[in-house]
């Protein structure tokens, strides 16, 4: 029983239902408009100046859809039965009804599921104007003109006589029209605000959103004061002068439109509507002090037409100025986000600065994002810069943000208090923070620098700069770090950094490379050579790569090498095959181009290019904890070997789970690396463990190739492990690649 009255005789349900709130405002409302409807009583009857119960009706329907109709019908009949009795009274309620409806079914064909949208959008003036003000006062007019024409209903009871074509009729007509267009949407707010009180916060939000910038109380007040001045000029009589001749007259309202104008580009559609409304209706109520008696109707047909002409105008103007700084707003905004990553941008970053006394910049400097950037192409950089913004906000407080930066790295924008707490917890979530790609989780280092800022920050690029220098050191001690500490050192490694990649990027340019070849001998007396690789400085010196091979990875250049090494050595080939028929060569390659979708592609078509047989070239792959089980590096290295290349696992032991890797890895030659090889006679560990990785490769059926052979020592005891090839100074040291065509490679003594 409890729960029947709470559905029945809630205000949730009295507020929805046909016969709860659509009755009760249909009621009084219709009442109420028809009591507030300027009236004047000319000879041939009643006139309105603005009629508004069909104003109730459009907005009943606005806020209540087919539900209001049952609530029109009975506030209709009501009305008229009181006054010319109940079968006159029901056929009026009937032209009523058939009127709306037949509007009101055009315009909701017309404007689908957008119907009920707010008065003011810039999409539905037309067929509001259309359906809801010409159409249905026009029909509602012929209607009634065609049922006075019957003598269904007494002339003087409507709005029409018999002669059809005359100015009291044409006055009518626009006042329902003015009425509709007019104080509809005055009727439509006290509804909203009657079905959900809660609404009139959202009608103060929208007054103030639509208001101009910089609108102030007393622009506002002044604009009062000059709005009823006026209305109260023209609503006085029985003033005589010729100053009032000029300033009390019918002419005197063509006044009021700059003043209403300038409020409707400054105020607003909701408040411009309201505020002429209210003005309206007190003007029409007291015509007689600006519309003079002389030519009286003729006066009326004008100010009618001109209120009527000044209202449409007003509304467009209101909802035209109201959309444009509705749409600059939204430039606005969207100037200060980053449409990719969906983060404030450096400008939104520059403008909050500006806003508070005294911020805690804390710089988020991402390492070999660059790397992974390159191999796993955008969508991971977006992805990951997404996630850690998102894991960064639930530390900061109110009006702390996340800001994206061009490149790699993140700022933020923190208060001053507990600096040392937020530094730390912030510390602890980028030490934990995993981005799970493709099932794989990646966690490149990620440093924290941090300094504190006063307004107006000048040269806040040259300080971002400092502060990515900064964060380096973080990326090394494992915590946040301050421009207050002494960095010259890091400093310095920064711009010794920058001018080793210049280096680089001029030695790829003007092919200052020089491709050494350390050979690979067999215990069975086939051979091969490694192709290594130096650079010349700018004296003509040969930089060893353990200078320049580090920068070209932490700035994503490994692919450019790798494939000029490539290209470099199969030119050779080509050149020399006369003299080194059968000669095959081992090229390394970093996993990051291996990842390229392309790469197996494009070395295929350089094999073609220079005519190079597949059995010629070893791929030589170093393992890579970041990007260890790539589907790309896969199936390049399985389409490779299928194609006739030899695969080679460079450096074996030392990667990220590289025996997990080597059940799954496609690959012929597995490489141990020599800090193994080295001390393996006299470290217990060492030996065990190039024992374990030649017994493991025996079992995948892999060719074993040792580095770091130095002595006699070291190469019987790999011999007697099972290795298959030797590599290292005892063997043969690195030399040009040149000088293979007059320097054979050493043989072993085959067993």
């Amino acid at each position: 029983m409890t729960d029947l009255m709470n559905k029945y005789f809630s205000w949730r349900e009295f507020s929805r239902q046909w016969w709860g709130l659509p009755v009760l405002g249909a009621l009084v409302l219709i009442n109420l408009a028809s009591w507030l409807s300027p009236i004047i009583m000319l000879p041939e009857g009643r006139t309105y100046l603005m009629y508004m119960p069909l104003a109730v009706c459009v907005a009943l329907l606005m806020v209540f859809d087919w539900r209001a109709f049952p609530g029109i019908a009975l506030a209709m009949f009501i009305r008229y039965d009181l006054r010319i009795g109940a079968e006159m009274g029901a056929l009026l309620t009937l032209i009523y009804l058939f009127s709306l409806a037949l509007s009101w079914g055009g315009y909701r064909l017309q404007t689908g599921r957008r119907w009920s949208a707010s008065f003011g959008l810039m999409k539905l003036p037309g067929p509001r104007v259309l359906w809801l003000v010409i159409f249905l006062s026009v029909l509602f007019v012929l209607i009634l003109q065609t049922v006075v024409e019957l003598d269904l209903l007494p002339g003087y009871l409507g709005m029409v006589t018999r002669d059809f074509l005359t100015l009291r009729t044409l006055i009518n007509l626009q006042a329902m029209m003015l009425g509709t267009l007019l104080s509809g949407h005055l009727w439509y707010l006290m509804l909203r605000i009657l079905r959900k009180p809660r609404y009139v916060r959202v009608l103060l939000y929208k007054l103030r959103n639509q208001r101009a910038p910089g609108v102030k109380a007393s622009e506002l007040v002044l604009w009062f004061i000059v709005l009823i001045s006026m209305v109260v000029m023209l609503s006085l009589q029985g003033i005589s002068g010729p100053v009032a001749k000029i300033l009390l007259s019918d002419y005197t309202l063509t006044l009021l439109l700059p003043v209403l104008l300038f409020g409707a580009m400054r105020y607003g559609y909701h408040f411009i509507t309201v505020v002429w409304t209210v003005a309206l209706v007190v003007l029409f109520s007291h015509y007689k002090g600006f519309i003079s008696p002389s030519g009286f109707i003729h006066n009326l047909v004008f100010v009618s037409a001109l209120m009527l002409v000044f209202t449409l105008s007003l509304l467009m103007m209101s909802a035209i100025s109201s959309r444009q700084r509705r749409l600059l707003q939204k430039t606005r905004s969207a100037s200060l986000l980053d449409p990719v990553f969906g983060l404030p941008n450096l400008r939104a970053f520059n403008r909050d600065l500006s806003r508070y006394p005294r911020s805690l910049l804390c710089f988020v400097r991402v390492s070999e994002m660059d790397v992974l950037s390159r191999n796993y192409g955008m969508q991971l950089r977006i992805q990951f810069k997404q996630q850690l913004a998102i894991g960064l906000k639930p530390f900061l407080q109110p009006g702390e943000k996340v800001y994206h930066l061009p490149g790699y790295d993140l700022v933020l924008r923190l208060n001053c208090e507990d600096t040392e707490q937020k530094l730390e917890r912030l510390q602890h979530y980028v030490d934990d923070f995993r981005l799970i790609w493709n099932g794989l989780p990646l966690h490149p280092n990620i440093g924290l620098a941090y300094c504190t800022v006063f307004p107006p920050v000048e040269h806040l690029h040259m300080l971002l700069g400092e502060l990515s220098g900064i964060a380096e050191v973080s990326l090394t001690t494992g915590k946040p770090e301050s421009n207050r500490s002494d960095h010259s050192q890091v400093q310095k490694e920064i711009k010794s950094k920058v001018a080793m990649l210049h280096k680089i990027q001029r030695a790829l340019d003007e092919d200052r490379f020089i491709l050494m070849a350390q050979p690979i001998a067999g215990v069975r007396g086939d051979s091969y050579h490694e192709i290594l690789i130096r650079m010349l400085d700018e004296t003509g010196d040969l930089m060893s790569p353990d200078k320049f091979l580090p920068v070209v990875h932490e700035f994503g250049l490994a692919y450019q090498l790798d494939m000029w090494v490539l290209k470099h050595t199969l030119i050779f080939i080509r050149q020399y095959r006369e003299e080194l028929p059968s000669a095959r060569f081992a090229v390394n390659f970093s996993p990051s181009t291996l990842c390229r979708p392309a790469f197996s592609a494009q070395f295929k078509a350089m094999m073609a290019e220079y005519e190079v047989e597949p059995y010629q070239i070893v791929l030589e792959v170093t393992e890579s904890h970041l990007l260890h089980n790539v589907k790309y590096a896969d199936y390049s290295m399985r389409d490779l070997r299928n194609y006739g290349c030899r695969i080679a696992i460079d450096d074996f032991g030392t990667g990220y789970a590289s025996y997990d890797r080597l059940k799954l890895i496609q690959a012929d030659i597995l490489k141990i690396d020599g800090s193994f090889v080295r001390n393996m006679l006299t470290d217990p560990l060492d030996a065990f463990i190039v024992q374990s990785i030649c017994q493991v490769a025996r079992m995948k059926h892999l060719s074993i190739v040792a580095e770091y052979v130095e002595t006699e020592e070291q190469r019987a005891a790999l011999r007697a492990l099972g290795v298959d090839y030797m590599q290292g100074y005892l063997i043969g040291k690195p030399e040009p690649l040149i000088t293979l065509i007059s320097h054979p490679v050493p043989d072993m003594d085959v067993e």
